[in-house]
């Protein structure tokens, strides 16, 4: 039951972060990654792209369904801020498999291959 709920509130807290930092981004106070708006096209031609109002969501956004297998539902985070994100990657590769995330490893997102930054540390000081 615990760790139910601490598992609860790490992905609330981690969704409050990501929340904070593209009101920071829209401020124009944190870097935007170059190439968002090919990651965004990306995410729009996505089988997992759930459209909530006006807003655009890889799979049900979080606050609908906060438990999930990324690879078939999706991370539920708006696709146009995550993809605004330079520190954010898609969950899925170009065949639809799960990413990988090691650390140090190169990244196999959708998002990577089609803009060539694969590697997975890459950020904004390059």
């Amino acid at each position: 039951m615990i760790g139910t709920c601490c598992s609860g509130f790490a992905t609330l807290s981690r969704a409050a972060a990501r929340y904070a930092k593209a009101v920071v981004r829209r401020a124009g106070a944190a870097p935007v990654h170059p190439d968002w708006s090919t990651r965004a096209a990306i995410c729009e031609r996505c089988h997992l792209r759930v459209l909530v109002g006006s807003v655009s969501y890889c799979g049900q956004p979080l606050y609908k369904k906060r438990h999930r297998d990324e690879t078939e539902e999706g991370c539920g985070c708006p696709t146009r801020e995550k993809a605004k994100a330079p520190d954010e990657h898609c969950p899925l590769t170009a065949s639809h498999n799960a990413a990988r995330r090691d650390e140090g490893s190169r990244c196999d997102c959708k998002w990577c291959a089609a803009t060539g930054h694969t590697d997975r540390a890459w950020s904004m000081d390059r």
